[in-house]
C-alpha cells in the first residue's frame, strides 16, 4: 500500500510516478451522541480509504487525510470543531493542485461526513474547470443509499444511529462505547417534509433542534452483522468505481 505519510521523499516520488489516482480521506471532528467519539467520521473514512489503497496497490496513493469538515450544525454540542465551506473548498483545491504538480491529476475523496458533500462537489467542479484536475467523491452512506433504508429500525436516522454505529463496529470498533448505548432521546418536532435522512424540503436544522442527545435513530439496534451488510455493499461499489476511475480517461 502506498501510504504517503509513511514515506520519505524518494519513496513518494516512485509511488507518485506510477499512481493513477490519489485517495484523500476527509471527515469531521464533531459530537456523535453518547456512544461514539468525536473522531468517528474521519476514522471511518480513513479505514475505508486504507482498504481501497491496499486493493488498488500501485494504482493509488493514500494521502494524509483531513479530520475536520463542515460541522456548524453540531456546534450546539461540546467538542465540535468546524471549517467554513470556503475553507474546506480551498484546502481541497490546494491539495489537488499539489498532487497535480506531482503528476497525479485524479483525486478520489473518501468522505465520512455528510455535511461535507456540497463543498466537495463545488470544489470538484472548480478544479476540473480551472485546473484540469478530476475529483470524484464517495461516502459509504451514499454508496449504500438503496440498501440502508431497508435495514433501519428507526423513523429518523443518519447520525450516530444504528447504521453509523454498525459501520463503526466493523471499521473502527475501538471508537464505540458499547456501555453507553441507551434508549434514544425523544425526537424533537420539526416541520413537515424535512425528515433528515430523506428530505423533500431542504431546510438546514442544527442538531440540537433535532435531538437532545445529538444522535438520531436507535443505536441499541446496531450490530456487526448490520455493519458488514452496509460496509460490504458500499466497499464493493467504491472499489469497482475506483478501479474504473484509475484506468479510464474521464
Amino acid at each position: 500500500m502506498n501510504d504517503l505519510a509513511t514515506m520519505v521523499a524518494e519513496e513518494a516520488a516512485r509511488a507518485l510516478e506510477t499512481a493513477r489516482l490519489a485517495l484523500l480521506p476527509i471527515g469531521a471532528t464533531e459530537q456523535h451522541g453518547r456512544h461514539l467519539t468525536l473522531e468517528t467520521d474521519y476514522a471511518i473514512a480513513r479505514a475505508f480509504a486504507r482498504r481501497l489503497a491496499a486493493d488498488l496497490d500501485g494504482d493509488a496513493v493514500l494521502c494524509p487525510g483531513l479530520p475536520y469538515g463542515l460541522s456548524e450544525h453540531h456546534l450546539g454540542f461540546p467538542g465540535t470543531m468546524t471549517l467554513r465551506p470556503e475553507t474546506l473548498m480551498a484546502i481541497l483545491r490546494d491539495l489537488a493542485e499539489s498532487l497535480a504538480a506531482a503528476g497525479v491529476r485524479k483525486v478520489l475523496v473518501v468522505n465520512g461526513h455528510g455535511g461535507n458533500v456540497d463543498a466537495v462537489r463545488l470544489a470538484a467542479r472548480t478544479l476540473r474547470r480551472d485546473h484540469g484536475v478530476v475529483m470524484a467523491h464517495v461516502m459509504w452512506a451514499g454508496l449504500a443509499a438503496d440498501v440502508i433504508p431497508e435495514l433501519m429500525g428507526s423513523e429518523r436516522y443518519g447520525h450516530a444511529c444504528e447504521g453509523e454505529t454498525s459501520v463503526a463496529m466493523v471499521l473502527v470498533p475501538h471508537l464505540v462505547r458499547a456501555e453507553r448505548l441507551a434508549e434514544p432521546a425523544a425526537a424533537l418536532p420539526i416541520l413537515p417534509h424535512t425528515v433528515p435522512h430523506a428530505p423533500r424540503v431542504d431546510l438546514h436544522y442544527p442538531y440540537h433542534r433535532l435531538s437532545a442527545s445529538g444522535a438520531l435513530g436507535d443505536a441499541r439496534l446496531a450490530s456487526e452483522e448490520l455493519g458488514h451488510t452496509i460496509v460490504n455493499t458500499a466497499y464493493a461499489r467504491a472499489l469497482e468505481f475506483a478501479r474504473a476511475f484509475a484506468a479510464e480517461e474521464v
